[in-house]
């Protein structure tokens, strides 16, 4: 075979191209993790000892404002305020209430631990003055030059009532509050919290003074810093989320400057914090009604306060009356079925979009669903991945038939090509001009292989979507070595899948699903055709590598599924080309045994030619000993022509 050749072909590159290209591969992939990303590892990993250290010591950093009377670590909280709050469990949470402010401080989630070793519960609510602090508070305000006292921070509430409540379908918890303020104004407060994630608190005001008054019901959440999960990630929305008119409002922690404010004044809807995996959302009781909803974010560079609140319609209190304010509270996990149920139970417009579905809301959503249906019937997520991909292999297999029908087409076209690769090598405009009469001569579409790839990247990014967000997946464990399915897999390549007793850097850790992956995506390559650029050839050739280094650091969930996926697409395609009778080897590829036939069909093409020169030529009458050297020497030309071209396949 000629060194030109081999160029041709991107299953026999020079050796030189390959050893270059993957140490041009390691320079670069080495150069980032010590320019970037190790920096960026070694300064997260300090920040995590640190936090450590802290969480072991009970030591938290100073604030603005100083709370000395007041222990900073949640432990110490709860602890000197034992004898003030009133602790209850339901199916799903754990939650505590001071009676000092009654703010709704202390929620944790049941069976969602902060770590795979499950250790300690997350803890979605976490009491002022400590670390990440995190809480929900429901009260008035009153005008400017009001002299009525309101109950604030410091105000001990009366507990009326803590029941624990039997046999109702909406209510497995009430609590009420009671406070007088001395000027003749009763305050109550009555909280219930239902079987999943609801809490519904219902405030009122008994005027018993002389005088009429007028209050204004507000409800906020207020977090001290960012969530101690969050990732920042530019594919997910964490942060501030309302629903306002219709219309889904996305405010990023940092669009507004420290002391500025986002406010819609007299709009329908709800407003809240959206989490990777959990949401807390204020949302009005009548879905009509009106409200002023805001995101404010306060303190300082080294302190912020970030904000949502709801502030009701003015209430007239004229003497010896009685209002009531009623606001729900969701706290807890983005659970789609829950979500929806909220949706019809409460007239709640759109709250499912507490889970950020993305542009391709129409595929994430049902997907979405039949992921977490799937995950619930077969009692494991990992089997419900597998059998999704199955589903999405077969209904889309219709689309995908005519593309991988015209892959074959082209891929028993080969001989032909290449046949006219060797006439046309010097000239470019004839070679795409006889390829695309050989292409309409044939009836093939050489781009309707694009549809399968084009099919897939929706499928892809919204199955990304999928197993980013669903919460069924977190720390959610897989047959073999993976722990957490939202994460990626902890094997390493270069330490032989933890053979050798190193770890090795995080930029340079390509798992064994990674692995797995590009191996399935170079079989698949090595099934389709060939580009007849070779700069496209080589590229091609190089995908499962480059593939398997980028969804090294995705989720292992997302990988099982490419992985599965990419399996199916190769029997498919084994099928069909079978079925075509296109001659097809998985292990060694096809090309070869095509060029095998090939060599045939010009071994035949010469034989004819002999026996039509033998025919058109005088000499060939009258000397019938000479019938046999032509047919010789043919054949042996013919032969010396084919035997270079089929030996390098079969390597």
């Amino acid at each position: 075979m000629s060194h030109h050749n081999m160029h041709n072909d991107p299953k026999q590159l020079p050796p030189s191209n390959i050893i270059i290209a993957v140490v041009l591969s390691l320079v670069i992939l080495i150069s980032f993790y010590f320019i970037f990303d190790k920096p960026r590892l070694e300064a997260l990993e300090a920040q995590k000892r640190a936090q450590k250290v802290m969480v072991e010591k009970n030591i938290e950093p100073a604030i603005e404002e100083p709370y000395e009377d007041i222990p900073h670590s949640r432990a110490e909280i709860l602890g000197a305020e034992h004898d003030m709050r009133i602790a209850f469990n339901t199916e799903h949470l754990n939650v505590s209430i001071s009676r000092q402010g009654s703010k709704l401080d202390d929620i944790s989630l049941v069976d969602y631990y902060t770590t795979t070793e499950k250790t300690e519960l997350v803890h979605l609510l976490t009491p002022e003055h400590g670390k990440k602090s995190y809480v929900a508070d429901f009260g008035w305000i009153a005008k400017q030059d009001s002299s009525i006292i309101l109950p604030d921070d410091k105000t001990i509430w009366k507990l009326v009532e803590n029941t624990s409540v039997q046999g109702d379908a909406e209510v497995a918890h009430r609590v009420i509050f009671s406070w007088d303020n001395g000027q003749g104004f009763l305050f109550k407060k009555h909280i219930t919290l239902d079987h999943d994630y609801m809490f519904t608190i219902t405030q009122s005001v008994t005027n018993n003074s002389n005088k009429t008054a007028s209050l204004y019901p507000y409800g906020l959440l207020s977090r001290n810093s960012l969530p101690i999960d969050y990732s920042g990630f530019f594919v997910l929305h964490e942060g501030p989320l309302a629903f306002i008119e219709d219309d889904l409002k996305e405010i990023d922690y940092n669009d507004i400057d420290i002391g500025e404010n986002e406010t819609y004044h007299e709009e329908k809807g709800w407003i809240g914090f959206t989490d990777k995996y959990w949401f807390t959302g204020l949302i009005p009781d009548n879905d009509n009604s009106r409200n002023t909803l805001r995101y404010l974010r306060t303190g300082t560079k080294d302190n912020q306060q970030y904000q949502t609140d709801i502030v009701g319609r003015e209430y007239i209190l004229p003497i010896d009356s009685t209002v009531n304010h009623t606001v729900r509270l969701y706290a807890g996990v983005k659970v789609l079925p829950i979500l929806q149920k909220y949706e019809e139970q409460y007239n709640i417009p759109n709250l499912e979009l507490a889970i950020d579905f993305g542009i391709y809301y129409f595929m994430t959503k049902p997907l979405f669903s039949l992921l977490t249906w799937l995950g619930t019937f077969f009692g494991h997520i990992g089997i419900g991945i597998i059998v999704l991909t199955i589903i999405l292999k077969t209904v889309t297999f219709p689309l995908s038939y005519k593309a991988y029908k015209s892959m074959a087409m082209v891929t028993k076209m080969q001989p032909k090509m290449n046949k006219i690769k060797e006439k046309y090598k010097g000239d470019r405009e004839k070679l795409q001009k006889a390829f695309m009469e050989l292409y309409q001569k044939e009836g093939v579409n050489p781009f309707s292989g694009c549809w399968p790839m084009l099919i897939q990247i929706p499928i892809f990014f919204s199955l990304y979507k999928v197993i980013l967000t669903n919460v069924m997946l977190r720390h959610a464990s897989f047959f073999g070595w993976i722990s957490d399915l939202s994460d990626k897999d902890p094997t390493s390549l270069l330490n032989l899948f933890g053979l050798l007793p190193f770890n090795t850097p995080a930029m340079l850790t390509i798992g064994a699903w990674p692995c797995l992956m590009g191996l399935s995506m170079y079989f698949l390559n090595r099934m389709s055709p060939k580009p007849t650029d070779p700069t496209q050839a080589m590229i091609k050739n190089y995908f499962p590598y480059l593939f398997a280094v980028m969804l090294a650091r995705f989720a292992s969930g997302l990988v099982i599924y490419w992985t599965i996926s990419n399996l199916l697409t190769i029997l498919q395609q084994y099928i069909i080309m079978k079925r075509m009778g296109v001659p097809i080897s998985i292990i060694r590829g096809h090309l070869g045994h095509l060029d095998k036939k090939d060599d045939e069909e010009e071994d035949d093409d010469s034989q004819e030619k002999v026996e039509s020169d033998k025919e058109t030529k005088p000499k060939a009458k009258t000397k019938p000993k000479s019938k046999s050297k032509p047919k010789a020497k043919a054949a042996d030309s013919t032969k010396t022509k084919a035997k270079p071209k089929s030996k390098p396949k079969k390597v």
